[in-house]
């Protein structure tokens, strides 16, 4: 019942407005081209973050760099929807990449604070 309805929520949020065409020249723009580069940051961070989760996997640390590899992914999410609403390819809320930026500050700092703890 739950997962039902922060699904109607979630999708009847995503329906924000009508979509007509994909403007793929936006891609050459400056934010879009950053939103590019910190993307491809973001999966670079992912994917080492999940090897060292791999590593320490079921170690004192193992639940700071679960909260790493989250939040690198809610940036990698937050990236793409931002560059997939630059480019008109989907319309999203207004609201949906600096929630989820605030996600991922939150587990950083989580992680952050969850390490500083074991390590202390």
């Amino acid at each position: 019942m739950k997962k039902s309805l922060f699904m109607a929520v979630l999708i009847s949020g995503a329906m924000g407005s009508d979509v007509q065409a994909a403007n793929l020249a936006v891609i050459a723009s400056p934010p879009t081209m950053f939103s590019l580069f910190v993307l491809i940051v973001a999966g670079a961070c992912l994917f080492g973050s999940f090897q060292v989760m791999g590593q320490v996997k079921g170690g004192y640390l193992s639940r700071s760099w679960q909260m790493f590899f989250l939040g690198f992914a809610l940036l990698a999410i937050s990236q793409l929807a931002s560059i997939g609403s630059a480019m008109e390819f989907f319309s999203l809320p207004e609201l949906f990449t600096p929630l989820m930026l605030l996600l991922m500050s939150g587990l950083f700092a989580f992680g952050v604070f969850s390490a500083r703890n074991t390590l202390s």
